[in-house]
């Protein structure tokens, strides 16, 4: 009975510890942590206030480009309704023709008084460009020293007109006559006592010679208001029908002063001597494209001459006093030379009027 009461107890007791046992065994299971959402508002407020930012500065900038565009548009419109610059530089010829009639009275006719002669410098100046550096001294561009004689204008018209490279070049195809003092011995009969005998005495007569020129007055305009651009200068009378001959920014060079200076000099006044007097056939020899005077003139001399040496020889920039054959009266043109050296020989390749 005991023993009955013992094995009772016991199996009490087992099923106790197996019942704790289950009970250590099962795990309580984890509370599940609830997550907070988090708060997008101020992000989304800023995404927001962004993109109506950037439609607003596109909106600005789609304005000011309408706004540009057609001030442009405008701009062209305007530009293309006004006449352009150089059109409006066009020169007149008929305006020039007008202008350059007085200028041409008062250049041919000289009268041998000083003060005409004053009087018609200081006229000849009124239509003339400011003096500048390259341009004849003051003195120098109507000088009319040592001449006897006078020069009358008798006809004139225009021959043609030729662009340049600052304005045009009017020439004019014009007849004159000079009028000069002729010292001659003539014989008269003079009483001796009852007697007639003939003696010789010296008289001063005025005679004339004729003469039918091409004066080139080059010219220069700001709309209607025209100026002679240089002091004019005589060629011979060519022929239309015939080839016309085709003239920058003056540069600060240094002049030559090589062993070859002396012998340019000396060309320089065989050259304008021959061009002055010779025959434009006969200048060949001399120039590339002939031209002369043809004895119209006499050579004075070169008042000055600048030398500049060149890649291909020398260019000379020179000023030369011709005159009149009959009375003397001076003539001064400005010419630039291109020359070429061969063997000591110089020959003019090119030759412009300034």
């Amino acid at each position: 009975m005991l023993r009955k009461e013992n094995e009772t107890e016991k199996k009490e007791e087992s099923f106790f510890r197996a019942a704790i046992q289950k009970m250590k065994q099962v795990r309580r299971p984890e509370k599940a942590t609830k997550k907070v959402p988090r708060d997008h508002t101020r992000l989304i407020a800023g995404t927001l206030w962004t993109c109506i930012g950037t439609l607003l500065l596109f909106c600005i900038l789609s304005v000011l480009l309408s706004v540009n565009t057609r001030s442009a548009v405008n701009d062209l419109r305007n530009q293309s309704s006004k006449p352009a610059e150089n059109e409006k530089q066009k020169m007149s010829t008929t305006a020039a023709e007008n202008f350059l009639s007085g200028f041409i009275t008062e250049y041919i006719n000289v009268k041998n008084d000083q003060d005409a002669i004053e009087e018609r410098k200081k006229n000849l100046e009124s239509y003339m460009v400011k003096q500048t550096q390259a341009s004849f001294e003051e003195g120098e561009r109507y000088n009319m020293e040592g001449f006897k004689g006078d020069r009358q204008l008798k006809d004139y018209s225009l021959y043609n007109v030729k662009e340049g490279d600052k304005g045009k070049l009017f020439q004019y195809k014009v007849t004159y006559m000079n009028l000069f003092p002729v010292e001659k011995e003539v014989e008269k009969k003079v009483k001796d006592g009852k007697k007639e005998k003939k003696v010789k005495e010296k008289v001063t007569e005025n005679e004339k010679a004729e003469k039918q020129v091409l004066l080139n007055i080059p010219v220069v305009n700001k709309g209607d208001v025209f100026a002679v651009s240089a002091v004019p200068y005589f060629a011979e009378i060519y022929d239309l029908k015939g080839s016309v001959p085709a003239s920058e920014k003056e540069e600060k060079r240094d002049e030559y002063t090589g062993d070859k200076k002396e012998a340019i000099e000396s060309f320089l006044n065989s050259f304008f001597e021959k061009y002055a007097s010779e025959k434009e056939e006969e200048m060949v020899y001399m120039m590339k494209k002939p031209e002369a005077l043809q004895g119209s003139f006499v050579f004075g001399e070169v008042e000055s001459a600048k030398i500049f040496e060149t890649k291909k020889g020398f260019e000379v920039i020179c000023a030369v006093q011709f005159k009149e054959k009959e009375n003397e009266i001076p003539v001064n043109e400005k010419f630039t030379l291109e020359i070429t050296e061969n063997s000591g020989q110089y020959y003019v390749n090119q030759l412009n009027h300034q």
